[in-house]
């Protein structure tokens, strides 16, 4: 899985409440019900992210940073400031990947990103956590909890990656960092910083400009 694939697998992810209860699993679910019915109320997320791929095979790192936007319904927009300057659009109907190195775009519609990859269909507020993953509390010893609640979420269906875990701040209850394995033994952590949620943000922001000079890619569905 490429360092950029996997973003689109773990666009979840916003916040959560939870009360106290003696019982883990009424806890457990207490906490993704909180998640689901936080998420369906925000309107727009903006944040900074700073990305580490962890890649088993070559036993390096692979470093990326840069600026997250979601707009309902559907839309998003990752800018890589670093390594280069990759973006990752989605207008709500057409998913855009753009690869600086290879001078490439990538050009599909989101339905056919969401038939295959569960996580994107949360982004739409089309999907239900408990309908696309067993959900359950993780072991504070695979990640760096700081404090924060930590989630495992098995998708249920076929995916790219083994899970993804969330870390949840205990005392906003913001998410804050996301944690994805695949087959492979990698794993792509993702810390989310200076998180904004329902401010101003225009649809303008995810109309994709494909820059001159580039392949444009598109499935033959799409010609």
């Amino acid at each position: 899985m490429s360092l950029k694939t996997s973003l689109t697998l773990l666009l979840i992810l916003l916040l959560s409440s939870t009360q106290g209860f003696s019982d883990e699993q009424d806890n457990l679910d207490s906490v993704v019900d909180g998640i689901q019915k936080k998420y369906e109320q925000i309107n727009n997320f903006h944040a900074t992210f700073i990305q580490e791929v962890e890649v088993k095979a070559l036993n390096k790192v692979q470093k990326a940073d840069g600026e997250v936007w979601f707009k309902k319904p559907g839309k998003m927009r990752w800018n890589y400031n670093t390594p280069n300057k990759d973006q990752i659009v989605s207008d709500g109907k057409t998913f855009w990947f753009y690869d600086e190195e290879e001078k490439q775009v990538i050009e599909t519609p989101i339905n056919q990103v969401s038939e295959t990859q569960s996580t994107t269909t949360l982004l739409s507020g089309l999907g239900n956590i408990k309908e696309l993953f067993n959900a359950s509390f993780a072991d504070p010893g695979e990640v760096n909890p700081n404090g924060s609640y930590l989630i495992d979420l098995v998708p249920k269906g076929e995916e790219e990656y083994n899970k993804v875990t969330i870390s949840v701040n205990k005392k906003d209850m913001m998410v804050n960092a996301i944690y994805l394995y695949d087959p492979f033994g990698n794993l792509t952590t993702i810390n989310l910083k200076d998180i904004k949620i329902d401010g101003e943000v225009s649809d303008s922001l995810f109309d994709f400009k494909i820059p001159s000079g580039v392949e444009v890619v598109k499935p033959p569905s799409f010609q």
